[in-house]
């Protein structure tokens, strides 16, 4: 049990360092691309997550609201902002005496954190597309409070190859630093279409991981991408697993280029 609980909370601890870095991910769900806006282009989104990271236990279930703006500052740099608004499971507080308050109700959702992003495209017309991208979170008082959480300060380095008739596949490595506390994250995923039309519906799988964990750490996203109206309006969702199947997420996103 102590085990399975550690591996628990090393997946959660993975799957929101990830998460938080890939919101405006513009070809997958958490995999962060190599593709930024032109200069002048805006990245607009809406999504939505539910995680539940112990099947057998509910008391950590958790959902999340994001919605965000990416702006392409020039055409290799993208700046993005999003905010988090989320409700959280009693299993989560930190604080024992607002845990041992609310018993066994769950807290309100509250908005529980601001970020900023900067993503800059490397390499231009090569064999390999190389990106970095940097992030800071910070939360809301609550949050500190509630939670115990703590400004996140993460780069990522993104590889990405694109293949065959608007295919990619792309690689990131993420450091990261809560407080005291290092995290480094792994992310890859492959996308390619399965629509007769290149540009229409695409379909991926992204692994996502702790590096210094990786055999206990790892979950899988199976996931569709559906554009409507036009190629500048995205539909994305996937439904992510954890090893054996403990824990589970899912996420659905709206995205309009414009």
């Amino acid at each position: 049990m102590r085990d399975r609980k550690r591996w628990c909370a090393v997946w959660l601890a993975g799957w929101c360092v990830t998460a938080a870095l890939g919101h405006h991910a513009m070809e997958f769900i958490e995999t962060e691309s190599y593709t930024t806006p032109l200069q002048g282009e805006r990245i607009i989104y809406l999504r939505f997550d539910y995680m539940a990271p112990d099947k057998n236990d509910p008391v950590l279930d958790r959902w999340e609201w994001t919605p965000g703006i990416a702006v392409g500052l020039t055409d290799r740099l993208l700046f993005d902002i999003h905010g988090h608004y989320a409700r959280f499971g009693a299993g989560h507080i930190e604080d024992e005496a607002v845990r041992e308050g609310f018993g066994e109700r769950d807290p309100s959702p509250f908005f529980e954190a601001v970020a900023a992003s900067l993503q800059y495209r490397v390499t231009e017309d090569t064999w390999l597309d190389v990106a970095v991208g940097a992030r800071v979170e910070v939360p809301f008082s609550r949050a500190r409070d509630w939670l115990d959480a703590e400004e996140v300060y993460e780069g990522v380095l993104i590889l990405a190859k694109p293949f065959a008739a608007h295919s990619l596949v792309a690689l990131n490595l993420i450091y990261g630093l809560e407080g005291s506390d290092e995290h480094w994250e792994y992310a890859l995923g492959v996308k390619v279409p399965i629509s007769a039309d290149p540009h229409g519906i695409a379909a991926g799988l992204e692994l996502l991981g702790d590096l210094e964990d990786i055999e206990d750490s790892w979950s899988l996203i199976p996931g569709v991408y559906i554009p409507i109206a036009g190629p500048q309006t995205i539909i994305k969702a996937g439904a992510e697993i954890g090893k054996n199947a403990d824990a589970t997420a899912f996420s659905i996103s709206l995205v309009h280029t414009f």
